[in-house]
């Protein structure tokens, strides 16, 4: 068993001798480079026309980004939370055809896919309708009455 564990241990230093360290990330150091990858961007808003944004609440929004041409999926898959005017600012977002998956993760429960397209240096405004909610309270809680039936139990 010893004998294995040296002969184990001398191949892994002989092939950690001879790795390479791999490639290294080249800075841009082209200035033409860098404006053209950020000249490529976009910016998109979605505002949502009833969101619940209490003091002691705030609704999450998971966001989904999916290339339309189905080249790039979860661009951007990230967790939100709207702000006071009810809406999500996302920028930088490259320019392209979206598939776009919007959950929320609150009191809503409403998950929204829309297409969408970002236009390099434009900003898009996407208006999202959400269906009613009504928020947990001790007091509204109704359990109806049960009446069990002894009549028609059945037998076995």
């Amino acid at each position: 068993m010893k004998q294995f564990i040296v002969y184990l241990l001398t191949l892994v230093v002989c092939v950690a001798a001879e790795a390479n360290p791999g490639p290294s990330p080249v800075p841009a150091t082209n200035a033409a480079a860098a404006t053209k990858t950020l000249a490529n961007v976009g910016a998109v808003r979605f505002q949502f026309n009833q969101i619940v944004t209490t003091q002691d609440h705030t609704d999450s929004v998971l966001v989904i980004f999916d290339r339309f041409d189905h080249t790039g999926a979860g661009i951007i898959y990230q967790l939100y939370a709207a702000d006071a005017q009810q809406g999500i600012d996302i920028s930088t977002v490259p320019a392209g055809k979206y598939f776009v998956t919007i959950k929320f993760l609150g009191v809503h429960r409403d998950e929204i896919e829309k297409v969408i397209t970002i236009k390099s240096k434009k900003s898009e405004k996407v208006r999202i309708q959400l269906g009613e909610t009504q928020t947990f309270s001790k007091d509204n809680v109704v359990i109806p009455a049960f009446r069990p039936d002894f009549s028609d139990l059945a037998t076995k």
